[in-house]
């Protein structure tokens, strides 16, 4: 599929969640976007996918919502209940009138719920000036090298240097972990909020 021409947006690149959790995509823009229309489409083309939620209006759609922090040069797309039919490729885009509009996929994986124990995967993109590849939690410890526990929950980081990626996947998660964490590549740092749900 194709991305962006010019990627002055960034965010994680995919995201596992358990079929009937949520989870908050922030979406990382430049100082020049601040007062541009922002918007969550989905489908695998850019050019043809279908738009959700907008900063101006739709701001709720069902379970989707979107809020801008031009402060902070972030907007959030928060997605709750979410279902196996949400498994798809979704963009943080900006609206760039007169010009091609600007953005950056984020593949979104919902699972059935099989897998031993609440979990979370993640995957971080990073660039060229990028070292040290770490997941965090904000205001707690952080997880570097290949695996380690982050507040006694088991990690594992796998880096894909041909693709300039890392994957996060995190087990054994209880309510007590809901919170925002960070992927952290040494030069830039993008958050995550991750939501786990009480047991049914």
């Amino acid at each position: 599929y194709y991305e962006f021409r010019y990627l002055t947006v960034s965010s994680v690149r995919r995201v596992t969640v358990q079929s009937g959790g949520s989870v908050t995509i922030p979406c990382l823009y430049e100082d020049r976007h601040k007062d541009h229309v922002k918007y969550w489409c989905r489908g695998i083309d850019w050019r043809s996918c279908t738009t959700i939620v907008r900063t101006d209006s739709p701001q709720k759609k069902d379970d989707v919502s979107i809020r801008d922090d031009p402060d902070q040069r972030v907007f959030t797309v928060t997605m709750n209940n979410l279902k196996i039919e949400n498994d798809d490729i979704y963009w943080c885009s900006v609206e760039i009138s007169g010009d091609f509009d600007d953005g950056v996929s984020v593949n979104l994986s919902v699972s059935d719920g099989k897998m031993s124990g609440d979990s979370i995967g993640v995957q971080c993109r990073y660039g060229d000036r990028s070292s040290e590849m770490k997941w965090c939690k904000i205001g707690g410890s952080c997880v570097s090298g290949n695996s380690g526990r982050l507040d006694g929950r088991p990690v594992e980081i796998r880096d894909d240097k041909v693709n300039k990626v890392f994957s996060v996947t995190m087990w054994g998660l209880e309510r007590k972990d809901t919170g925002w964490y960070w992927c952290n590549d040494g030069y830039q740092q993008i958050p995550v909020h991750i939501t786990v749900n009480q047991p049914r």
